[in-house]
């Protein structure tokens, strides 16, 4: 999947289209920093470790299979004070999914979540599909279902670009109430801590706050939909 491509299926999303969360809001210094594709054994613990170095929270949308694989790590983000949130159960678009199948799999990927921290499945209602794909009905539904979907204002492909692109466009981009994309799966830990290490400690000296998206959510008019 090309860079331009997935551009462009960005670009193309309605920016103020209800019941989505894209960023928060800008007369707030608070930026939300999320992490799609964990939790994986070796990137994880890379991600983490920095997080915790530089004090940030972070909102980690996990892949409901390799929460049951790895509940260990799913403990350690909780522990981190890190909000956990809902990517998938096996990184499927959304829409080729049947209804009761996806309303299963995202109920069971929470309660593998809850159950790993020893928390209520009740309070993990944020999801971000893969790919970032979604549809009318698909958006319909998880309202239903009592979860929010969220996307996303500032995403560099880290992980098809050199590293000192990606951290030269999350500092041109991020601004008030920016949600930021990284991942902490699929090989990308080193590189994506690395440049950590570099963009959190600038972002901080720029005035800007971490928060959850759950704490960017409760401070936003409208609950967010910026």
């Amino acid at each position: 999947m090309s860079a331009s491509f997935l551009r462009s299926v960005y670009q193309s999303l309605p920016k103020r289209r209800p019941g989505i969360l894209f960023s928060g809001n800008i007369s707030r210094p608070e930026i939300a920093l999320t992490f799609d594709d964990g939790p994986h054994p070796r990137d994880t613990p890379r991600v983490l470790d920095v997080l915790a170095r530089h004090n940030v929270c972070a909102t980690f949308f996990l892949i409901g299979m390799s929460a049951e694989q790895y509940p260990q790590l799913v403990r350690q983000i909780h522990q981190g004070r890190h909000q956990l949130a809902l990517h998938c159960y096996r990184h499927l678009p959304f829409p080729l999914e049947s209804a009761s199948t996806l309303k299963g799999q995202l109920d069971h990927s929470r309660i593998a979540i809850a159950r790993a921290c020893g928390i209520s499945p009740e309070t993990i209602r944020h999801v971000r599909p893969p790919y970032g794909f979604f549809t009318a009905k698909t958006l319909s539904l998880l309202e239903e279902w009592g979860y929010r979907l969220v996307l996303w204002d500032n995403m560099p492909l880290h992980f098809l670009q050199p590293a000192r692109r990606t951290i030269a466009q999350i500092l041109e981009r991020t601004a008030p109430g920016s949600v930021i994309v990284l991942h902490d799966g699929k090989g990308h830990g080193a590189k994506v801590a690395h440049i950590l290490e570099i963009v959190l400690p600038r972002l901080k000296a720029k005035g800007f706050e971490f928060v959850t998206i759950e704490q960017m959510q409760s401070s936003s008019p409208g609950g967010g939909a910026e």
